[in-house]
């Protein structure tokens, strides 16, 4: 009588506990994210980002689809039957490995079709092989960590079991195992990520960009007779002091003598608390003789201290070098780790600079004090965004600012987005009569014929490939308006909006947005500032044919 019911019980154990045996519903959802994955987006994306997108989409896809077999037997629903699962199984095997060939097959021509309007060469042929290799790798990875998770839970949930009731047990035991990891993980593993992460940018920081040395003229941050030292100045501030013009440059393009510009920079390891970092600034900038120039810039620069000589260096030649230009580092992380890990760093940095520098500069007689601008490039546009207070465009007017590459969390950037004027593109909006407000793009700004600009005026320069600029939060589940026709001319036609996986598509685009050729992504051509500068500060004299000369004089190399 024992040995049927132990046959019995053998018998009966559920083959699809077994680890060998995957889950249908994730084989296809899996499947279907991973191939997805392959059409193209808004930037051509380098071999590894996407593997590591094919191969987190399959995690992703496979992952939902356990979550929703558990929910579907959990609530005692049908199910399919033990003997047509073998031949289920293989169906869907088939079919998904014929959808990801398909895709697979024409991923080099999606991808070509970016990379032509960006005139980028097409793909390598190795380009598949490693995507492949490294997305099973991945998938590997990702579903072991499942595993683990999953194990976990199980474990945490059967331990109470022992002392209450079976349910609230559970659930006890599952709570305090969540509570826990989330509790490590924060407090942590990202603690000792920030740190790890701040270590090394650190120890790059202190280096010196190969081929700069420290400044002869004393208009510059870092020269012998500057208020900060050479050694000071981080990787990104001596690049920023030892490029762009000077007066010898700036007279072989304009025939004409020249000034030699300002320059001021004060690094992080300058000063240990950031109002004495502004402090600093301001000083510099009263040494150089910066408050009698035509035109003083604050420019934020990017999480690393960067700030692009292209986007700078056209302002001095248009003035002849009669420019100041000062920029104050508040981070050593690139901007995707300063912005997560640091929120709110940069605006607070631009800030108090503003503040600092503007107070001193309104007490200067209105007739003898520069003209003030603001500058920013990505995170830089972030923290200048909401650097000025309401009363610095009311009471003492600053002139204008031009902010490059503003990153999906800008707030005025944002409200002109949802707020386009007329029948303006969402990728590049009229802001109501554009006398405050003008977008610039590849092909110049857009505004009504005979429009005048108002008293003050701001440019924003954005490429319609910029994943940085038009990445939302809610493309997970509804199309973005700028991808409705007509698009903007480095955008694909064959990149399709898909649920969940253009959300994730257009996230991984803002890692390689900065690896495309000047004026497409988030990489932004000394065209593209030349024009917003001259629109912003009208030069005089100035024409359209100078704005062409100089961005090919630049191009030849200054």
């Amino acid at each position: 009588m024992l040995k049927p019911s132990v046959k019995q019980h053998v018998s009966v154990r559920p083959a699809g506990r077994r680890w060998y045996h995957p889950s249908l519903a994730g084989l296809f959802l899996g499947g279907l994210l991973c191939a997805l994955t392959f059409m193209p987006s808004l930037v051509p994306r380098p071999w590894l980002f996407q593997a590591i997108l094919t191969g987190f989409s399959f995690a992703l896809g496979y992952g939902l689809g356990l979550v929703m077999s558990w929910l579907w037997r959990f609530m005692e629903l049908p199910t399919i039957r033990d003997r047509w699962r073998p031949g289920l199984f293989w169906v869907l095997v088939i079919f998904i490995v014929v959808y990801l060939a398909f895709h697979l097959w024409h991923a080099s021509d999606w991808q070509n079709s970016t990379r032509q309007l960006m005139g980028m060469p097409p793909v390598e042929s190795e380009y598949y092989v490693r995507i492949v290799l490294v997305a099973v790798g991945v998938v590997a990875l990702l579903l072991l960590l499942g595993a683990g998770l999953v194990w976990g839970i199980r474990a945490a949930a059967a331990f109470p079991r022992r002392y209450i009731r079976r349910r609230v047990a559970s659930l006890v035991g599952v709570v305090v195992f969540l509570a826990l990891l989330v509790n490590a993980v924060n407090g942590t593993l990202v603690s000792y990520a920030i740190t790890a992460i701040d270590q090394v940018q650190a120890a790059v920081d202190i280096s010196d960009p190969p081929g700069v040395e420290p400044p002869v003229q004393a208009t510059r941050s870092g020269s012998t007779e500057s208020l900060i030292s050479w050694d000071l100045l981080g990787k990104a501030g001596k690049l920023y002091v030892g490029q762009g013009p000077r007066a010898a440059d700036i007279s072989a393009f304009s025939g004409q003598p020249a000034m030699e510009p300002i320059r001021a920079y004060v690094g992080l390891r300058s000063a240990d608390e950031t109002e004495q970092q502004a402090e600093l600034a301001l000083r510099e900038l009263q040494r150089t003789g910066a408050f009698s120039r035509e035109l003083l810039v604050i420019a934020t620069p990017t999480g690393t201290g960067w700030l692009q000589n292209g986007a700078l260096a056209p302002l001095e030649y248009m003035y002849g070098g009669d420019t100041a230009i000062v920029g104050v580092q508040y981070s050593y992380l690139p901007s995707p780790f300063s912005l997560i890990l640091e929120p709110g760093r940069a605006q607070e940095s631009a800030s108090i600079v503003f503040n600092v520098i503007y107070e001193y500069w309104k007490t200067l007689p209105e007739a003898e004090r520069p003209r003030l601008y603001l500058f920013g490039l990505s995170l830089g546009s972030l923290g200048s965004e909401n650097s000025a207070p309401l009363n610095a465009f009311i009471n003492h007017p600053i002139q204008g600012a031009v902010w490059a590459g503003p990153t999906f969390r800008n707030t005025m950037w944002r409200r002109i987005q949802r707020r386009p004027h007329g029948d303006s593109p969402a990728w590049q909006p009229e802001f109501e009569d554009g006398s405050l407000v003008r977008v610039f793009g590849p092909q110049g700004q857009r505004h009504a014929e005979g429009q005048e600009w108002g008293p003050v005026r701001i440019a924003y320069v954005v490429n319609p490939s910029d994943a940085i600029s038009f990445f939302n939060e809610r493309m997970w589940y509804r199309e973005p308006n700028w991808m409705k026709p007509p698009r903007g001319p480095d955008v694909s036609p064959l990149f399709e909006w898909v649920p969940v996986v253009s959300f994730f598509e257009v996230a991984m685009d803002m890692l390689s947005a900065g690896d495309t050729p000047p004026g497409h992504g988030h990489n932004y051509s000394v065209q593209e500032y030349t024009h917003a500068w001259a629109m912003v500060t009208d030069p005089r004299g100035w024409t359209a044919q100078d704005s062409e000369r100089l961005v090919g004089f630049m191009s030849s190399g200054e």
